[in-house]
This record gives C-alpha cells, structure tokens and sequence, in this order.
C-alpha cells in the first residue's frame, strides 16, 4: 500500500520506520482512535483502512489508505461512510467538527473533499533543505562526533548534537528538523547530514519561510451533521 500521492512528499513519510508500527499498534485499542477497514471478500486481502483521532469537539482523520490496485472503485468513500455511520452511532457528535489534512497538489483528494462541503481553515508548509544544507558553510567548532540519538516512546529516533535537539530520523536516511532555531545554523545542519549519510532533510512549518516549498497540507473541516459523503 502506499499512503503519499507524490516522491517529492513521500520522502518524507518512511513508513518502514519501526516507530510508525509501533504508533499503529498503539492506536489499535487506544480509547481516543478507531480503526476501520476494507477487505476483498473474494481474497480477503486489505483493500483499504482509516484511522480517526476523537480530540475535544472534534473526529480527525488521520489516516485514509486504499491499496493502488483497486483505486478508482470507490473504496474510500465506502470506507468513510461505513466509518462516520458507525461513529455517529456511538459518539454523541451532535455539535463535532470532522476534520483532516489533504496536500494541495493531491488535486484528485482536494477536489472531492471540497465537493462534500469541506472548507480550507489553514495551511502547514513542508520545506525540503536539502539545497540550502549543501551550500551552508562549515565550520570547525561542529564535531561529528558529537551527534547521537534517543529513542523516544514510539521508538522513533531523535537526533542530538552535544545538548541541542535536532529533530527526528526515519529509517536512518530522513531527517525531519524540530528545532526552528537551527534554520540558522545550516552548517550544523550540513555536519549532520554528512555524518549520517542522510539523503532527505525536511522542515514542517505554520508559517512561510524562505526554503524550497514541497506542498502545503490544508487543514479542512466540516460540522460532522452537515457532512454528506457522495
């Protein structure tokens, strides 16, 4: 299966990361998620499955997947409203938000959430660094031995350099930058990626900034009782 429309986006979703796994798993039981799927009744093979978030007021849909091979049948949409049929008769929603994000270039995905209702409320803005990290200028005071990493909860790595937090490896290839503060400090950025051989580094953002822009992922929303899915 594959969850990213686009390499240019999907580079920075390593699914084969452990930490995704475990992430899954724990969300499986977990009070505030439910998963639903679709199966080929013929094979019984996983066609498709989504995951939704329960936050305050609010079903976020965190993840929607259908197999390449059966795209185009509709199974989504049978998924979302198996799903939201099976949600608004356990969960009092009387008054819920149904929200998700959609990257703006996945034009197929944005189109139909906009035909069933749903309205853009923000933006995040995924920026690849990869171009301005290679033409930063090193300097001899960043040891290479310095850098390390942690695992957190999830078993996602964390990257440190001495005392500073840099941000999250996946599949020890993708490096996805948490520290706003070392935007300034590229060559940082630079020693890093050459010591660990890295061949994505990326930064997520609220706000525009002056980096190769890969996508926007557009937050939309719909009041759960106005939401017809067609």
């Amino acid at each position: 299966m594959k969850t990213a429309y686009d390499p240019n986006v999907s580079r920075f979703f390593v699914h084969q990361d452990r930490g995704y796994f475990n992430f899954f798993k724990s969300v499986l039981d977990h009070p505030s998620y439910a998963t639903y799927y679709v199966y080929d009744t013929a094979t019984t093979e996983l066609c498709g499955f989504a995951c939704f978030q329960f936050l305050e007021g609010i079903v976020f849909l965190k993840h929607i997947v259908v197999d390449n091979r059966v795209r185009g049948n509709k199974i989504g949409t049978i998924l979302l409203n198996s799903a939201m049929a099976d949600i608004k008769s356990t969960l009092s929603i009387s008054n819920h938000l149904f929200q998700l994000h959609v990257f703006e270039k996945n034009s197929r995905a944005l189109s139909w959430y906009l035909s069933v209702g749903m309205e853009p409320l923000d933006c995040t803005y995924w920026y690849d660094l990869k171009s301005a990290v290679a033409n930063a200028i090193f300097t001899d005071d960043v040891g290479p031995l310095s850098f390390f990493t942690k695992s957190d909860d999830f078993g996602f790595e964390q990257l440190y350099y001495g005392d500073t937090y840099i941000g999250t490896l996946l599949a020890g290839q993708t490096l996805i930058v948490k520290n706003q503060e070392l935007l300034k400090e590229l060559n940082l950025l630079a020693t890093a990626m050459a010591n660990r051989s890295l061949s994505s580094i990326g930064y997520i953002s609220q706000q525009k900034l002056e980096f190769e822009l890969v996508d926007k992922a557009l937050l939309m929303s719909k009041p759960i009782n106005e939401l017809e899915l067609v």
